[in-house]
């Protein structure tokens, strides 16, 4: 029997998310917030009503109950600005299900915001400067949580730098079931800021990295 997963793909608005890890590439039962919301705006991304996006949020949140009840894969996109996330993925890991994030940021907020601009005047969705900065410093704020299975259920995680136009994204940290097993080279300044790093920490996991491939050869 295949096993059960949630996949969480997160990371703060403008990070790239959607066009990275489509949804459908991971699961058939997907949940896009911003989509639900633009469905239910006819169609549109574009000022989308509070109360449209408050009725969302029940729906996400049965949709992701539903689908652990019955035991269904399924994914959903989050900007993690609060820790909901986490409580989903700890109650799915209770049912038997394994908890992948794959989670996408820029080097600077003020990039973010720029590509939310750009996007906005495609059509897409978008949102005030302020409230972008806010999400951007609570996701992530949350991210340092997604390291450890135990708080957040969260078992495979990749974090990649997307701060480079046209260029693939670059993987620089993954950890499986709370265990670092790959470090980039050029590790970005907006990690390790996010996961309160000093410069001693990074080499310290860097050296537990190389000692840990060491003894498995």
């Amino acid at each position: 029997m295949p096993a059960r997963r949630m996949f969480i793909i997160a990371g703060p608005p403008g990070a790239g998310k959607s066009s990275l890890f489509p949804l459908i590439d991971f699961a058939d039962r997907v949940f896009n917030a911003d989509d639900r919301a633009a469905t239910l705006n006819a169609g549109s991304y574009e000022s989308i009503p509070l109360a449209i996006r408050t009725a969302v949020n029940p729906q996400f949140e049965e949709f992701v109950h539903a689908n652990i009840r019955s035991g269904t894969s399924f994914a959903i996109e989050t900007t993690l600005r609060s820790t909901i996330a986490f409580e989903q993925a700890r109650m799915a890991r209770q049912h038997g299900f394994r908890v992948v994030m794959r989670y996408v940021a820029l080097d600077t907020v003020e990039r973010h915001i720029e590509r939310v601009k750009r996007r906005a005047v495609r059509g897409g969705h978008s949102a005030s400067e302020a409230t972008l900065r806010r999400i951007h410093t609570s996701s992530l704020g949350n991210l340092p949580l997604a390291l450890s299975p135990a708080r957040s259920g969260i078992e495979f995680i990749r974090i990649y730098d997307n701060s480079r136009s046209e260029c693939a994204p670059s993987l620089a940290l993954e950890s499986r079931r709370g265990r670092i097993v790959r470090i980039t080279a050029e590790f970005p300044q907006w990690l390790q800021r996010a996961l309160r790093w000093t410069d001693r920490d990074l080499d310290l996991h860097r050296k537990e990295l190389a000692r840990g491939l060491n003894r498995g050869r």
